[in-house]
């Protein structure tokens, strides 16, 4: 008789449970960084294990961390998922394991609430099928000169935790919330990877960027920089090129399509939704967006103006797309109206996010 196959759902210690799969299937991480993980992250996490008989076999951590997100001239904080440790033991992949563990996942985000999830891939390939896509780009930094780091003492851990909050919000429309315990946190995962911060500063001693450094196999790597004018001796320098980093995944349209403004004035437009792993965001919506606030409300039937599939919507949301490469129109003589009409509504383009775990 063969062994019963089930995905259970893990919370708090019990992630901690996950550690030899772990190191099984991300074996070329160091025993430092995996140490860290599981010091310091794995126990905040909510997992979903797939089990055969008692053998743990696949796996997916759902990391949450507070995203500032701009609604109109406002900064609102909300709880979004990061999906990490997404992994199959080796001898038990292509058995669409990790299809099963994927979608448990999506449908748990969904009865939440959270109007999106996020990833980094090690394969975007893996994850389209799943209606992710890109939303942001990561700017490549070359070094000009070694980067030598130390720890940051105390007072330096709240003057970072200022200067950056400051910065982003004046700069991005999504980042995650920064304070003390987040640089803090962020220090000790920079540190499993031989790395730390690196603070830049002005002529008046000013803090006017800093650069979060890693370094293994004896190559460094930025894998964070915020940099503005009048730094002094900046050890690096901005490539000019970008690389894809982030996908995104709409979990909840109604909660999605609340978070959207317009630059004035009422609209109110009718969208026909294709999601074909969530059913529930599919269908007809009728969404009225205004300067302060925005509503979703979902139609048995009916006619509507454009049409969008889930992962295009967040490609739009989030600037990576133009409108008009995103939606589709039944009806070709009012597609100039029904274009002005989406361009006037306010969107997510300025995304800084470069979460590792």
């Amino acid at each position: 008789m063969p062994e019963r196959i089930r995905i259970q759902e893990l919370e708090g210690k019990e992630c901690l449970s996950l550690r030899l799969l772990w190191e099984e299937v991300f074996w070329e991480d160091s025993r430092e960084f995996t140490d860290y993980y599981f010091e310091e992250k794995a126990e905040g996490n909510h997992g979903f294990v797939l089990r055969i008989g008692e053998e743990d076999v696949s796996m997916l951590y759902l990391s949450p961390y507070t995203m500032m997100l701009r609604e109109g001239d406002l900064f609102t904080g909300r709880e979004i998922n990061y999906i990490v440790g997404v992994a199959t033991k080796e001898k038990y992949r292509h058995r669409g394991y990790m299809d099963r563990i994927l979608r448990e996942s999506l449908m748990y985000l969904r009865k939440k609430g959270q109007p999106f999830t996020f990833l980094m891939p090690a394969n975007a390939e893996i994850y389209r099928p799943y209606q992710f896509s890109y939303i942001y780009d990561k700017e490549i930094y070359f070094l000009k000169k070694a980067v030598k780091v130390r720890p940051l003492e105390e007072k330096e851990f709240a003057k970072l935790a200022e200067y950056a909050s400051s910065r982003l919000e004046k700069t991005y429309h999504v980042f995650i919330k920064r304070d003390i315990a987040y640089y803090k946190k962020m220090e000790k995962e920079l540190q499993a990877q031989n790395g730390g911060f690196y603070l830049l500063y002005g002529k008046n001693a000013e803090i006017k960027g800093y650069l979060a450094y890693t370094e293994e196999e004896g190559k460094g790597d930025i894998q964070e920089a915020v940099i503005e004018e009048g730094v002094m001796d900046c050890p690096v320098y901005a490539s000019g090129k970008k690389q894809p980093a982030i996908m995104a995944r709409i979990v909840d349209v109604k909660s999605m399509i609340s978070m959207l403004r317009s630059r004035s004035g009422d609209i109110f437009c009718v969208m026909k939704i294709e999601d074909p792993v969530l059913t529930e965001n599919g269908g007809i919506w009728e969404c009225r967006i205004t300067p302060g606030a925005s509503t979703a409300c979902k139609k048995e039937s009916g006619a509507f103006e454009c049409t969008i599939q889930i992962e295009q919507l967040a490609s739009w949301i989030f600037g990576y797309q133009k409108t008009k490469e995103c939606f589709r129109f039944p009806d070709e003589r009012k597609k100039t109206d029904v274009l002005c009409k989406l361009e006037e509504i306010i969107k997510y383009p300025a995304v800084f996010i470069n979460e590792i775990v």
